[in-house]
């Protein structure tokens, strides 16, 4: 009965829309903007760096939190449930009960509970995210990249066999909902950081040299 309550705990924990709570402050719905996801990416588009910063934070967080709560309640010997405990954190943030079992793809809550299971391969994955990012301005990019990564990195580091085996699920399911970010980056259509910023800055001299253009023509018929 204790693991039963355990794992729903870190169902509901891992459930907590953190995105969508962070736009409904600003009143604005995060997954009727941009992608519509509720990620670190999306509310950073749609609602500026900070509430990016802090949703992937507290994303990260109650990844950490599932496999923290079941050492301190199940024991730290528990190596299966303390990883079935990752990967419902996971599964509750990709399929949440306070979105109709909709969420995210997992990144942030995938990273945090890589680092409760494994510190070591964890961070070698987030620097291998941060590299492909600075490499190719695509956050979707480096967790691509990432997902790949891990399955790897966690049997190097030779994790106890339900880390692994967790840590491979959860990779696969952030990869397949990675599918589309997949199609437009083959396709080149995928968004780069500032993208965005670029092509605003670039629309305000076109239309004044549309209007030059334009007014210089009247005159010219006028004369």
């Amino acid at each position: 009965m204790t693991r039963i309550l355990v794992f729903l705990l870190c169902y509901l924990c891992g459930a907590i829309p953190f995105g969508v709570i962070a736009g409904k402050l600003r009143g604005i719905d995060v997954r009727s903007v941009g992608s519509g996801n509720i990620g670190t990416t999306n509310v950073y588009r749609a609602l500026g760096p900070a509430a990016g910063l802090t949703v992937f934070l507290l994303d990260v967080l109650k990844g950490f939190a599932a496999p923290w709560l079941a050492r301190m309640l199940l024991g730290p010997t528990d190596n299966t449930s303390i990883a079935l405990c990752a990967l419902i954190a996971v599964l509750g943030h990709t399929f949440s009960i306070f979105l109709n079992f909709k969420g995210g793809k997992g990144i942030a809550t995938g990273l945090g509970a890589a680092l409760g299971l494994a510190t070591k391969p964890a961070l070698s994955c987030f620097a291998l995210w941060g590299v492909v990012v600075l490499m190719t301005r695509m956050i979707s990019a480096g967790s691509v990249a990432a997902c790949l990564a891990i399955p790897v990195a966690y049997w190097l580091a030779a994790v106890p066999l339900p880390s692994l085996v967790v840590m491979t699920l959860i990779s696969t399911v952030a990869f397949l909902k990675h599918i589309p970010n997949i199609k437009r980056i083959l396709a080149g259509t995928e968004p780069r950081l500032g993208a965005n910023k670029t092509v605003k800055a670039d629309a305000q001299p076109t239309t004044e040299r549309a209007n030059v253009v334009e007014t210089r023509g009247e005159t010219v018929t006028g004369s």
